[in-house]
């Protein structure tokens, strides 16, 4: 009886526990859109006959309105066979997400001698396949290095002021990396900045594989953001890598991804 009892008031606190908080009309409003804020991780293309399997490491630290910052990372796995296919994971990011496995947010495969990019969500079981019309490269294009590689390279604009500068030779995971650093100054006012603020960069690009080793970049607007290539296999990948779950859903879109990284002009 006595255990029937207890399990009756574990059973109403359950209950109440359970039900949803009373409305209060004076803090009614309609629904919140919130914000969202996407970090660019490195490019990696369609190079053929460079085939790699890696951990990339990102830790992004953001300024806070306080002064202070606060910082959170993830690491995922990238690969690219002999034929240019690409795998990528994406994961969400956590404090210790360097050294903890985080949730995985979505899964792209990129075949460019079929045209074919696929963004798989875990979450729904559902890929996303639309065309991606670059094709398969056998070589760099002319003149693109490591500040053009990450896509993210600073296009022109009113009143900017862009320096390069070469930061000779490493070696990075055994290989040889060239680096360079490119600052870009906006003016007053560009951005509701009382003052000119400086967006710089930092590559290391190991030509080999066509790819940015290291990363480094800082945006007053946005914080720091450090990507590094680690645990790099030179081997072939197992195929199977470059296919999307068989089990999951594909929803076919009408979009048409370039596949190409904006060039500093």
């Amino acid at each position: 009886m006595k255990a029937l009892m207890v399990f009756g008031a574990l059973a109403i606190g359950s209950l109440a526990f359970a039900q949803p908080p009373v409305p209060n009309p004076a803090t009614a409003h309609a629904p919140d859109g919130g914000s969202f804020t996407r970090i660019q991780s490195i490019a990696v293309l369609p190079l053929t006959n460079a085939p790699f399997t890696a951990t990339v490491t990102t830790d992004w630290t953001t300024l806070l309105a306080d002064g202070s910052t606060a910082t959170v990372k993830n690491h995922r796995t990238i690969a690219r066979d002999n034929t240019g296919r690409i795998f990528e994971e994406r994961r969400a990011f956590s404090p210790d997400g360097d050294t903890q496995t985080t949730r995985i947010t979505a899964l792209e495969y990129t075949d460019p001698n079929l045209h074919e990019f696929y963004s798989c969500m875990p979450a729904q079981r559902i890929c996303y396949l639309s065309t991606y019309v670059r094709p398969a490269m056998a070589a760099m294009p002319n003149g693109m290095g490591g500040l053009e590689l990450c896509g993210c390279a600073t296009p022109p604009g009113q009143g900017y002021s862009v320096t390069q500068e070469a930061l000779g030779q490493q070696t990075v995971e055994t290989l040889d990396a060239t680096g360079s650093r490119e600052i870009t100054t906006l003016p007053a006012g560009q951005f509701g900045n009382t003052r000119s603020e400086p967006i710089v960069k930092e590559f290391w690009y190991s030509p080999r594989l066509g790819l940015n080793l290291i990363t480094k970049r800082f945006d007053p607007r946005s914080g720091s953001e450090n990507f590094i290539v680690n645990h790099l296999s030179l081997n072939e990948p197992d195929p199977r890598t470059f296919e999307p779950p068989a089990d999951y859903q594909v929803v076919r879109q009408v979009v048409v991804r370039q596949g190409t990284p904006q060039i500093a002009k």
